[in-house]
């Protein structure tokens, strides 16, 4: 735990009046803040601030779970989504199963920020089936994950044909990116320092 001066914060200000590029930001020239948080603290832990400046109280906190191994996972999916974009046109049942493999990372790190683990496909689409229908995630992610999912033995394994075609795959690497997007959102996704012990 770190108490008044033993903490350094970050913060997204509006400024009073024009400050230059020399010139010290100070609570004289500060408005009013946007947004602040901490800074040198491990990124799985929880904070609260509370700030003056000038006459004004501010309160922030963020007490989202897991948001290290979000980031990794979020990192993961990107890539795999990436891989998807890249050979789709060459290899297209393997990036059928990038793009599966980039969903469920998405769904899984989005659990994780709610403290919520397994390895089981079907609670992870129960899991976002639900968030969608109470408006926790936007419509069609479902559907998203329901389709590629549909796909994975032929993709995968090479049982069956594949339904998806190049034609629809720019579609569908677009509401995965979206997918990842929101999920960034929604976790608190940081740029994580390895060298910051957990606080």
């Amino acid at each position: 735990m770190r108490l008044n001066d033993d903490v350094s914060l970050q913060a997204r200000a509006v400024a009073s009046a024009p400050i230059a590029k020399s010139e010290a930001v100070t609570p004289e020239n500060i408005s009013s803040l946007e947004a602040f948080w901490p800074v040198g603290i491990h990124a799985d832990s929880g904070w609260l601030a509370y700030v003056v400046v000038g006459a004004s109280g501010y309160v922030a906190f963020d007490f989202r779970y897991n948001k290290q191994r979000n980031a990794e996972l979020l990192g993961l999916a990107d890539d795999y989504l990436e891989t998807a974009e890249g050979y789709y046109e060459r290899a297209l049942r393997p990036a059928i199963d990038n793009l599966l493999s980039a969903a469920e990372l998405t769904v899984q790190a989005q659990m994780l920020g709610q403290s919520e683990r397994t390895t089981f496909h079907n609670v992870r689409d129960k899991w976002l089936r639900d968030n969608e229908r109470l408006g926790n995630a936007p419509d069609g992610f479902f559907a998203l994950l329901k389709r590629l999912r549909s796909e994975r033995a032929a993709a995968r394994y090479g049982d069956g044909v594949v339904s998806i075609s190049d034609d629809e795959m720019p579609e569908l690497i677009a509401k995965e990116r979206t997918m990842i997007e929101h999920a960034v959102g929604r976790t608190g996704l940081v740029a994580v320092d390895p060298s910051v012990e957990n606080n």
